[in-house]
């Protein structure tokens, strides 16, 4: 039996040209910075909050999103819906109970420098 060459295969391939272009150039990031004058109010937050709970609600169902009063953190939770028991939450609440606490603790610190 006689080995036949593939049609095509005893023609030497060449490998495809390789494009010598040069590269576009990337124009650089730059992340856009607050200003501290412009840090939102909670009324703005709050209604912040309100307009992605709108937006999210018929898609997602199960995710809540609120604003934590001592800290002024974002909290997201996920919750089952037929029972309402919080599946899971972002920043949890060991978290938060921890802020809060060393928040107090810096609050007692600078009296004391005073």
């Amino acid at each position: 039996m006689a080995i036949q060459p593939v049609s095509g295969m005893d023609q030497g391939l060449q490998p495809a040209a390789i494009s010598r272009a040069t590269p576009k150039p990337v124009p650089a990031f730059e992340p856009v910075v607050t200003p501290p004058s412009a840090t939102p109010s909670t009324e703005q937050l709050q209604k912040a909050m309100r307009e992605i709970q709108r937006v999210v609600a018929p898609v997602a169902q199960n995710l809540q999103f609120s604003i934590d009063d001592e800290t002024g953190k974002t909290v997201v939770k996920v919750v089952d819906v037929a029972t309402k028991e919080i599946v899971r939450q972002i920043p949890s609440e060991e978290v938060l109970a921890i802020t809060h606490a060393l928040d107090r603790f810096k609050g007692i610190l600078l009296r004391q420098k005073a």
